[in-house]
């Protein structure tokens, strides 16, 4: 069942929104060192937070989900739809990606000097490599290490031969599943906490840099905010609303608080618990969104 959440003027994303205006307001007031002192720890304790709850959080639905669906030819359809969905809608992000910066050129006037900076050399792993690494040696020192791509490997892998136990897999399919919702009651009461870690967040990065360096920026910014919001109202609205059949407003409201959480902490390991929430919220089943969220956040990482 989609889980509801409450609206209103002070609902959770207004919430964020608000202490992201604040966090500006006060960044710009106080000098470095008070940002460091009194803002950092409060956006370092939202992200810790936010990270805590992934490892489980992905390891528990990923086995419940893979092991719910009984019929493996079914799992394997829905893997097969997912990568080519991130696949071809990755392709066309990029493309209007570049096409925007080709236009609007939002790059010129901003100093990026690398004088003086040594750039470290590294070999790309070779394809055999970077599939072996999928899989973990020890799935405990994966879990102990957050390798999310290894953890979903074994996750999924564990919830097949889960299932193929039949019913006597009830017990602990029961227990992941339990699991599963805990730690989303987990991500819902530390989300309580997120605008004030978005206050800190951004108190601390204009105290840091000041409105002087940030401006220059704005038109980078606004590139990608445009180049995003095109992407997202043309080709997942057309997803949305041909073949799902939801309203694009629905949507939009749904996935704002994700989009929020990974726009404050620059990091989508940190918006991934808000967003399989957010996927179940709008409807999405468990199996399907312990399945794609976790693989879709790593595969466009």
């Amino acid at each position: 069942m989609a889980e509801k959440k409450k609206g209103g003027f002070f609902s959770l994303p207004v919430q964020m929104i608000i202490g992201l205006v604040l966090g500006i307001i006060a960044g710009a007031m106080v000098s470095p060192e008070i940002g460091t002192t009194w803002f950092k720890p409060l956006g370092d304790l939202f992200i810790r937070l936010i990270r805590m709850v992934v490892v489980p959080l992905v390891f528990a639905t990923l086995v419940a989900g893979a092991a719910g669906i009984t019929d493996i030819s079914k799992l394997g359809r829905v893997a097969v739809k997912i990568l080519l969905c991130y696949m071809v809608t990755t392709a066309i992000a990029v493309a209007f990606g570049l096409g925007f910066a080709e236009v609007i050129h939002p790059g010129l006037g901003i100093d990026l000097s690398t004088s003086g900076l040594a750039a470290k050399v590294v070999k790309a792993p070779s394809v055999v490599d970077t599939f072996l690494n999928f899989i973990p040696i020890n799935p405990m020192e994966a879990l102990a290490k957050g390798s999310i791509l290894q953890i979903i490997f074994f996750a999924i892998f564990f919830g097949i031969c889960l299932a193929s136990l039949g019913d006597r897999n009830k017990p602990v399919l029961t227990f992941f599943e339990i699991v599963g919702d805990t730690m989303i009651r987990v991500t819902n009461a530390v989300m309580y906490y997120a605008p004030i870690g978005v206050f800190g967040l951004i108190a601390f990065t204009v105290s840091k840099h000041g409105l002087a360096v940030l401006l220059p920026l704005a038109k980078l910014i606004l590139t990608s905010f445009i180049a995003t919001a095109t992407f997202c109202i043309v080709v997942y609205g057309a997803i949305v609303v041909f073949y799902l059949r939801m309203p694009i407003g629905k949507f939009l409201s749904g996935i704002f608080e994700p989009w929020l959480v990974a726009f404050t902490t620059c990091s989508s390991a940190a918006a991934l618990a808000v967003n399989m929430r957010a996927s179940r919220i709008l409807g999405a089943t468990k199996a399907i969104a312990s399945f794609s969220i976790p693989l879709g956040n790593t595969i466009n990482m």
